[in-house]
């Protein structure tokens, strides 16, 4: 499984397995097959998220702090 945003909805039917699915699209990184996250990308509807770009958002917390500081 791997992540992906979706930014259209978009239905795909496996070449693989006899599975098929229905992304609603979202602003939010959801956790899908590849198989499904590759066809969306190969189809202008899908994003990998940036993992670095999270991180980043977050700030780190200082040491020493204690409470009622």
């Amino acid at each position: 499984m791997a992540k992906a945003i979706f930014h259209a909805d978009f239905n795909f039917s496996s070449r693989l397995t006899r599975a098929g699915w229905s992304v609603k699209a979202s602003r939010k990184p959801q956790t899908l097959p590849r198989e499904l996250i590759d066809a969306g990308i190969a189809a202008g509807v899908a994003t990998l998220p940036d993992d670095n770009k999270a991180k980043d958002e977050t700030p780190p917390k200082e040491s020493g702090e204690t409470a009622g500081d």
